[in-house]
């Protein structure tokens, strides 16, 4: 599902890869002019070419990031698993940043009752064609919720469409939920505490399909597999195809309604 939702355009991504490539840059140009040769305009200019070649700065970043998501997302699963009394192994050995955001997520954790009831659980809609594994089913005071946890920097629009999917799926599989919660922990020790947002009444699942349908069409223009379309789907696309013939001939002086 994550996949699905990178077809949106995310605007902030732009300075954020000029700033990190701009700060990477600096630091392999300290670097170079530290060495014998420095003087040499051509050695410095070959040295940082060399330096700043392969991955990207910005995705290097990003996979640190991803890193740090990945093991926050371990660390809580262990937590809830233990509390439940299942047997979730030894506990994880966290990075700080990890760890640091475990411990905000206890401390969140015990000002709502959290009630964990599913836990990492593969859901899927065959009928909408999509599939993804939630982060957590609970009661969060009492109100059955889907829970997304999020590290990074902010909370972004994306993050509601995921969870509504999400919920849209764990219904159709026995689990109703009345909230979404999306659950943003820190990972800085200068970051502020955790930050919660409920997903907003006002979307639904269209919104999900219409970034599931434009995945689809890019992938089919790229050539590529998204397997096959629900009859669902295809359904309401055919009405949509109907519609806009049906306002094309209108537009060219065809058929109308009787007034």
């Amino acid at each position: 599902m994550t996949t699905v939702l990178d077809i949106i355009a995310k605007p902030a991504l732009g300075p954020w890869y000029a700033k990190e490539e701009r700060r990477y840059f600096e630091a392999a140009m300290l670097e170079v002019l530290t060495k014998p040769g420095a003087r040499d305009p051509e050695y410095v200019l070959a040295a940082v070419v060399e330096a700043v070649s392969g991955v990207k700065a910005a995705d290097r970043a990003k996979q640190q990031a991803a890193t740090i998501g990945t093991a926050v997302h371990a660390g809580i699963e262990w937590e809830l698993r233990t509390r439940l009394g299942e047997d979730a192994g030894p506990a994880p050995h966290l990075p700080d940043a990890a760890a640091w955001a475990v411990e905000s997520w206890k401390d969140w954790a015990r000002t709502v009752a959290l009630e964990p009831l599913a836990i990492e659980r593969a859901i899927y809609c065959d009928l909408c064609g999509y599939a993804g594994t939630l982060d957590l089913y609970a009661r969060v005071g009492g109100v059955l919720t889907v829970l997304d946890w999020k590290s990074g920097k902010a909370i972004y629009p994306e993050a509601f469409l995921q969870n509504v999917a999400y919920r849209h799926a764990a219904a159709r599989q026995g689990l109703p939920s009345a909230q979404g919660l999306i659950v943003r922990l820190p990972k800085l020790l200068e970051d502020p505490a955790w930050e919660v947002m409920p997903v907003p009444e006002r979307l639904t699942l269209e919104d999900f399909l219409a970034a599931l349908s434009l995945w689809r069409w890019q992938r089919a223009m790229a050539g590529q597999s998204a397997g096959d379309l629900p009859r669902s789907v295809s359904m309401r696309l055919e009405h949509r195809e109907h519609d806009h013939q049906l306002i094309g001939s209108r537009g060219a002086g065809g058929p109308s309604e009787a007034s």
